[in-house]
């Protein structure tokens, strides 16, 4: 599969810094999250490579997603099964009771998807596909794999 992400920026190195860590987001095409110019990069996957989010704790090993379940239940001051629901994307921070102020909302957001590509890499997968704000969104691995990326 062939996804697309843009950068303000070239990517001449991926690290752990900034919100998303190592994780790029991709698109099946072309959108542009960035005000003014734009590198649009491309990289080939095999779908096997990516999980959908909706299905992480259907895995076989999702016990392994224990640690991240209790990190979202700290952040969020929520229940098991909710930390869970985030995780897996199929509900949003922004719909649930919580004490989080609503200007960080948004971050927490955030964190949570970055969260949601560890626990995929957790089970063995190099991303993980989820719903986001322009659609469809994947979220890859991408530590040690810039020469993955070609300028589109």
């Amino acid at each position: 599969m062939k996804l697309i992400h843009t950068s303000p920026a070239p990517i001449t190195e991926i690290n752990g810094f900034g919100r998303f860590g190592e994780f790029l987001f991709f698109a099946g095409g072309e959108y542009v999250m960035t005000a003014g110019d734009h590198i649009a990069y491309a990289i080939e996957i095999d779908d096997s490579d990516i999980i959908v989010a909706e299905q992480l704790f259907f895995h076989e090993d999702a016990e392994k997603l224990s640690g991240l379940v209790e990190k979202v239940m700290q952040m969020v001051g929520c229940d098991e099964d909710a930390a869970e629901e985030l995780i897996a994307q199929r509900e949003d921070v922004h719909n649930i009771d919580t004490d989080i102020e609503p200007e960080d909302l948004a971050d927490i957001s955030w964190d949570i998807q970055r969260i949601t590509g560890e626990a995929a890499v957790l089970l063995g997968f190099r991303g993980v596909e989820m719903e986001d704000e322009q659609g469809r969104a994947y979220l890859i691995h991408m530590a040690g794999r810039e020469a993955d990326l070609e300028v589109a």
